[in-house]
């Protein structure tokens, strides 16, 4: 195994970049290496950012330039998660701002919606409580539900359930998704379906082309979803999707 790798970095690290079949020839100048054994290699190292993944079946072993995604609230969405923290102090909670979709999409769409997520025992009674603070609230609103009822463009908040050991991280206080969070949930969740299919594919390319991504963690969190196939399918296309 440490032989293979280290042959793949030597090809690698001479070169800007590198296509597979390219490599593929390489290697089998070595030794014999089938193509199923060398997306395996490639895909592990992919995952522990050492070859990066530039399109499909091109690679670099020079890391792509890119920055830390840093979570963006608006002050009304830090309030929301304040106020259920205060009522609601042994529950976990995770607040995402759906105004942050338009930095990856295509097709950029109005979405004022903030994005409750909370322990599933607690989620009727956190809703009612936003209720009574007076916001227009929606309980894990289902796809029909959203197209036919929830205009995206008005301020609302969508209260659903927290996955276990979700990737989180603080803003202000609160409890906010990391990117590999988010881009997972948007191709799970039914009241997200708006942004499913092509649009999310290309929102997938975008953000993994603006800022690092720890694969390995969207992918652990991914397969608690029951989405680890289709986020490795994505992250194998990945490049193929933008105009």
């Amino acid at each position: 195994m440490t032989e293979t790798r280290t042959a793949i970095l030597t090809f690698a690290e001479n070169r800007d970049s590198f296509r597979f079949a390219e490599l593929l020839s390489y290697l089998n100048g070595l030794f014999e290496i089938s193509k199923v054994t060398l997306s395996w290699y490639l895909r592990e190292m992919i995952n522990d950012n050492i070859i990066f993944k530039l399109g499909r079946g091109i690679y670099t072993a020079h890391k792509v330039q890119t920055s830390e995604y840093t979570p963006r609230l608006r002050t009304k969405a830090v309030k929301v998660g304040k106020i259920i923290a205060r009522k609601f102090p042994f529950v976990s909670v995770s607040v995402l701002d759906g105004q942050v979709f338009a930095d990856f999409q295509h097709h950029i769409s109005s979405n004022n919606i903030i994005y409750v997520e909370v322990d599933r025992d607690a989620m009727e009674s956190v809703f009612h409580s936003l209720k009574q603070e007076g916001y227009t609230a929606y309980l894990n609103p289902s796809k029909d539900f959203v197209y036919d009822n929830i205009d995206l463009s008005k301020e609302g908040v969508i209260v659903k359930p927290l996955i276990s050991e979700s990737p989180l991280m603080d803003f202000k206080g609160v409890r906010t998704p990391h990117l590999e969070k988010i881009l997972v949930d948007i191709y799970c969740d039914d009241d997200l379906d708006y942004l499913h299919g092509s649009e999310w594919s290309r929102m997938f390319d975008n953000a993994l082309s603006m800022y690092s991504v720890n694969r390995t963690a969207m992918l652990r969190y991914a397969s608690r979803r029951n989405a680890k196939p289709a986020i490795e399918k994505a992250i194998e296309n990945l490049g193929t999707h933008n105009d």
